[in-house]
């Protein structure tokens, strides 16, 4: 059983977090970034998995009844689409220099005692600078380049001109290594129904999958309800509206949260066990990961820890999505594509207890 867990915990922990971890703990890349380098490092990863999480949560239309007892296991898989554009970026911020990238920059200053001045006037302040490179999911070929854009500094009444250069973070590179899709895999439980209304879990526990890896806990609810349950009018579609709202953590450093509304329209052909029903949605969505790391800056005191904490939306909005469910019997198989800025392809296969 401890297997089992392990194996549904791997399954939904996907390459944003495993695929970092690989080479190093998220919190140690992301202590070489300041806030503004590690919100643009990570966004396309937080926009692809929450595109993901808010997917495949309603492939078939609960059905418009008092009371029922409905039963589904699942287990669904979604995958949303990078282009280039997303595997790399440009942005200007704050930055904070190390003690050994202010001496590369301040090299050309040949007094040592001016240097070491010059280095600590560096160390102490955050300076605007160019950010630049591979995002999380671009080549673990390229490493993350701050350009300095050239300040001159004043110590001992003298002014010193540091010139433009560029500082390559030789531990900050696009570890997902220009990954195409990123997938999320899930179990989940459907359970109805009662005036129309069903509900649909996804529940991992907290668990440690490896040493360097942070505890992982995820859980989720959608709640899906068919409105001509009291309408009390034919109509000639299935029709439901969905909420969902799910969590997943890493540690202390990583927190996500996904939210989305839908309206959903399917029709059934077939009968009894064996039948198909396309189906389509449109959806308002949020999703948003919340960051916590701690950054070691090297002072004039001495190192002094600093607590950076911030939060980065996912891009959608809004999505269409266009699918069909296939039930053989006792099992249920949906495919379905998301259309939005990050488009989706998602499937299930679930399995129909009661």
């Amino acid at each position: 059983m401890k297997f089992f867990l392990k194996f549904l915990v791997a399954s939904i922990i996907i390459l944003p977090v495993s695929g970092i971890y690989a080479q190093n703990n998220l919190s140690q890349t992301l202590s070489n970034l300041s806030n503004d380098a590690a919100s643009a490092y990570l966004g396309p990863a937080v926009s692809g998995f929450g595109a993901d999480i808010n997917s495949n949560w309603f492939h078939e239309i609960v059905q418009p009844k008092i009371l029922g007892f409905d039963l589904e296991l699942s287990f669904v898989g979604m995958g949303t689409f990078f282009n280039d554009a997303n595997k790399t970026f440009s942005a200007t911020g704050l930055f904070r220099f190390s003690a050994s990238q202010a001496a590369t920059l301040t090299s050309s200053i040949t007094n040592s005692t001016y240097q070491k001045g010059v280095i600590n006037e560096i160390i102490t302040q955050d300076l605007q600078v160019g950010i630049s490179g591979p995002t999380v999911v671009g080549s673990k070929n390229q490493n993350v380049v701050i350009t300095f854009p050239g300040k001159t500094f004043v110590f001992d009444n003298q002014s010193f001109s540091v010139p433009q250069q560029n500082i390559s973070l030789t531990d900050v590179k696009g570890y997902l290594n220009n990954l195409p899709i990123l997938p999320v895999a899930s179990p989940q439980l459907t359970i109805g129904t009662i005036a129309g209304t069903s509900v649909t879990l996804r529940y991992l526990p907290s668990m440690k999958l490896n040493s360097d890896l942070d505890n992982i806990t995820y859980y989720g609810i959608g709640i899906q309800h068919n409105p001509a349950e009291w309408l009390n009018i034919p109509i000639p579609v299935d029709l439901s509206i969905g909420l969902i709202s799910q969590t997943l953590k890493v540690g202390s450093v990583l927190k996500a949260t996904g939210e989305a509304a839908s309206l959903n329209v399917g029709k059934t052909f077939g009968f009894g066990l064996f039948s198909i029903s396309p189906y389509a949605n449109f959806a308002v969505e949020k999703s948003t990961i919340d960051v916590n790391y701690t950054a070691t800056y090297n002072t004039v005191t001495g190192y002094e820890n600093e607590n950076i904490s911030f939060s980065e939306n996912g891009a959608n909005n809004a999505n269409v999505t266009i699918g069909t469910n296939l039930r053989l019997g006792l099992v249920n198989i949906n495919v379905d594509y998301s259309i939005s800025k990050y488009n989706t392809v998602s499937a299930g296969l679930g399995f129909i207890i009661f």
